[in-house]
């Protein structure tokens, strides 16, 4: 449809308003305000200064003709389908408009008719059977564009497939569940085709969990700590046990310290005080590393060892089926 025929329609739409409401007056109701408020939205939408919003008029259109049953509201409910590529919904729609709205203007129900004529002869029908034990969805179809942005429109399905009359072309389609997308199907739909696609779901990622574990401390610092503290305090016992041995001998050779006129009584006492300090340090130093070597064991962190995550998932592609693994941490 051209631009100049567009805005006939839109004016037609303006003057459509007002019969319209004519035809609801009689019923005071709220489904009958509720379809005006719908079918104004919807040309306002169209006549939008920024450029017409299909989409959204659309969907007001749909709703004032599903509260109404107004055939005058088909017409523009075609228009917009046919404008968001949605074919099978526009060749419907306007089929049933030029049959039941009267007082069509001439020239709209010639251009309606060239454009259903063209519809109808082009139109690719696609059934879509979803493999997924859920029993509703969301289709999703990608329509390639050679120039500017694709075209996607989204159908609910309720049970395991859909049959439509979409534009040809080249086409993505996918589904969603609640929980879950399907693998991409890429058709290039002829004209006046009719093919049946399966679209499925790859298999849920299967993680095992981490597994931590905690170890106990090692034992090497430790050990080598308290070894260095048990050489010291033996060091200490022997060089105890020397100065007692260098005492009693000082005893012995000097009672009542009188010595032999040879003997060197303070260069042998001088050797057991070092004896004896020699043994105060050892048995003080080794103590210290003894009680540091516990201290330690006792306040070293327990080590946390994990062990990686695995993931295991199937894929079956038009080129065959495999099965992947993967690890993780």
């Amino acid at each position: 449809m051209n631009r100049r025929l567009m805005h006939q329609l839109i004016r037609s739409s303006f003057v459509a308003v007002f019969l319209f409401a004519a035809t609801l007056a009689r019923a005071d109701d709220d489904a009958a305000a509720e379809a005006k408020k719908q079918f104004r939205a919807g040309v306002n939408l169209l006549d939008d200064p920024d450029g017409a919003k299909y989409e959204e008029a659309f969907h007001a259109f749909k709703k004032a003709y599903a509260l109404s049953q107004n055939p005058r509201v088909l017409g523009n409910v075609g228009f917009c389908a046919m404008h968001l590529e949605r074919d099978g919904e526009a060749i419907d729609a306007y089929a049933a408009y030029l049959r039941d709205a009267s007082d069509i203007d001439e020239r709209e129900r010639e251009q309606i008719q060239r454009d259903l004529a063209t519809l109808t002869s082009t139109v690719a029908k696609i059934r879509v059977v979803v493999r997924h034990p859920a029993t509703a969805f969301t289709l999703v179809d990608t329509r390639a564009q050679t120039r500017g942005p694709a075209v996607e429109n989204s159908y609910e399905i309720q049970g395991k497939e859909i049959s439509l009359r979409v534009r040809p072309g080249r086409h993505t389609f996918r589904v969603r569940a609640a929980d879950a997308e399907s693998l991409s199907v890429d058709a290039s739909l002829e004209p006046a085709s009719d093919t049946t696609h399966e679209l499925t779901f790859p298999p849920p990622r299967v993680t095992t969990p981490l597994v931590v574990r905690e170890t106990s401390p090692s034992l090497a610092g430790p050990i080598a700590l308290g070894a260095a503290g048990v050489v010291v305090l033996g060091a200490g016992v022997t060089a105890g046990l020397l100065a007692r041995s260098k005492q009693g001998s000082i005893e012995d050779r000097c009672p009542n310290d009188l010595c032999p006129a040879t003997y060197d009584l303070e260069s042998e006492r001088t050797t057991a005080k070092t004896y004896g300090t020699v043994a105060d340090a050892a048995f003080v130093g080794g103590g210290v590393l003894v009680a540091g070597a516990a201290l330690w064991y006792v306040l070293q962190p327990k080590r946390r060892t994990t062990r990686p995550s695995t993931t295991a998932s199937a894929m079956c592609t038009p080129a065959g089926c495999g099965f992947v693994v993967g690890r993780g941490f």
